[in-house]
């Protein structure tokens, strides 16, 4: 099946899909740029800034932010004990926290158990060193003959609300929260270090990434909303453009990528979290994104193991070792594939697997349109474990599922793959009126709580086939696909 089936009744469906929603000027507004190339002879990118367009340094800066999952907790033993490609680090580690004689020098980028926090593997190394990996397979430039080596560490903090990492002062201040000064400092002392390396070599340096992990801590819901909690994302990597960015790298004209991992733990905290089966950090980093120019989701976490941590009474929000280090490869894919982007001067694509529209097209069928990044759309229980409808429900406004009957809470009889990007869902019985959205992995309250992961809790079964000429070499030296899996959404429903 052709990832673009020119077929005419796939081309009626979407040009009506496209109608309703007021044409294919504000599909390529919202994401759905690529469904205009069906209807488009001459389907030209759209002009961005020529300050967005990348410029490459000698020594570029990856820095890791978040929380836990960012700082390698559930990560020991750490995994990779070697650096082949030059990538550096502090000399106090990939994490320094705020000791200033972790950060007097560069050391070779490995990871390691210890320095500030309880982590391990991290995925700073498998980032780094993938995006040499990339470089070469796709490019055919061999890593000696690359312009571009890499600095990297991270700058995240275990157990802390989004509000901790966040200054939303007046833009000529400089100061914020304890998280943010932290931050700052290490920010301060690695830019310190590559430009003293760039003044010895003849160099010179950019900020080339940040990637976030975080929201475990707000999912709890004592602090955010969904809509809060997209505002404050979308701050906050502003700030670090504004604040942090122009400030020690004045010289770079364009603005760093930020890329989100989106957390998929929502359930962890047990049935009577406000986030059981609600996932609305995991929905506030996808808003973030596709409000962004310069933002990215990445891929969705629950295609990964989390760390069992129940022996100690803690509830599952780690990824294990292998899961940090696997993290870090598919950051590495994304960055690769969005320099790509910003290089040519086109708009930065979505790297990840994404509804993006969904239409009622009969009183029982339902067409769902997904942005695929690679191949087509699959549907695969091997992976990642099956769960109800693939990970699909339908919604009220309410966010409640919606029910065939009182005696059958599931009102979705079958999901199909109709075309490389398109599902189609059979119903029960005819469309509720009630029905406002189609969902993808906020779990199923049937299935035990507070377990996280491709094993169990909120997931999904719906990938692209990326993975089919992209491997991931595992530390054990197993090979496992890189296929995008879908993230965690929703969309609403467009009755004809």
């Amino acid at each position: 099946m052709k990832e673009d089936d020119p077929s005419r009744p796939r081309r009626d469906f979407l040009r009506q899909s496209l109608a309703a929603i007021g044409g294919v000027s504000v599909a390529s507004a919202t994401g759905l740029a690529g469904l205009s190339a069906l209807f488009s002879d001459d389907a030209a990118a759209a002009d961005i800034p020529a300050t967005n367009v990348i410029t490459r340094a000698r020594r570029e800066l990856i820095m890791f932010h978040g929380q836990s999952n960012a700082v390698g907790t559930g990560g020991r033993p750490a995994l990779t004990l070697q650096e082949i490609y030059a990538n550096v680090t502090f000399n106090g580690g990939v994490r320094p926290g705020t000791d200033p004689t972790a950060m007097t020098r560069l050391a070779p980028l490995v990871e390691y158990d210890g320095g500030h926090g309880t982590g391990g593997e991290v995925g700073t190394n498998a980032c780094a060193d993938g995006l040499v990996e990339y470089t070469t397979a796709l490019t055919g430039v061999p890593f000696a003959a690359q312009f571009s080596q890499y600095s990297a560490f991270t700058s995240g903090e275990g157990g802390r609300p989004i509000g901790y990492f966040a200054s939303f002062l007046a833009a000529d201040n400089l100061s914020g929260y304890q998280g943010w000064k932290n931050s700052q400092l290490r920010l301060q002392n690695m830019i310190g270090l590559m430009r003293a390396e760039a003044t010895t070599t003849g160099g010179n340096i950019g900020w080339l990434a940040t990637t976030w992990q975080q929201g475990e801590a707000d999912s709890t819901g004592l602090s955010e909303t969904r809509k809060t909690y997209a505002s404050k994302l979308k701050a906050l990597e502003a700030a670090h453009w504004t604040k942090l960015c122009q400030v020690l790298v004045p010289e770079q004209a364009w603005r760093p990528l930020w890329l989100v991992a989106q957390v998929c733990s929502h359930n962890s905290y047990g049935s009577g979290s406000m986030a059981f089966c609600n996932p609305f950090i995991a929905l506030a980093q996808r808003d973030a994104c596709l409000a962004s120019a310069t933002m990215r989701m990445v891929n969705p976490q629950y295609l990964f193991d989390y760390f069992d941590e129940s022996s100690v009474g803690q509830p599952m929000l780690h990824l294990t070792n292998e899961s940090h280090r696997w993290q870090g490869r598919y950051f590495a894919r994304a960055i690769f594939q969005l320099v790509q982007d910003r290089q040519a001067g086109f708009p930065m694509r979505n790297p990840a697997l994404d509804m993006v529209m969904a239409m009622v097209t009969g009183p029982r069928t339902i067409y769902v349109v997904f942005n695929v990044p690679d191949g087509v759309l699959t549907l695969d229980t091997s992976w990642v474990a099956p769960t109800r409808n693939y990970g699909l429900d339908l919604r009220d406004a309410n966010n409640a599922v919606v029910p065939a009957s009182t005696a059958d809470n599931n009102l979705i009889a079958a999901v199909e793959v109709i075309a490389g990007d398109m599902l189609r869902l059979t119903l029960k019985t005819p469309l509720p009126a009630t029905v406002t959205k189609v969902s993808l992995g906020w779990g199923d309250p049937a299935e035990p709580p507070s377990i996280a992961g491709r094993t169990g809790g909120p997931r999904s079964n719906i990938r692209d086939s990326a993975g089919d000429t992209d491997l991931y070499t595992a530390s054990d030296g197993s090979q496992r696909p890189m296929h995008n899996y879908a993230l965690v959404g929703d969309v609403s429903l467009m009755r004809m």
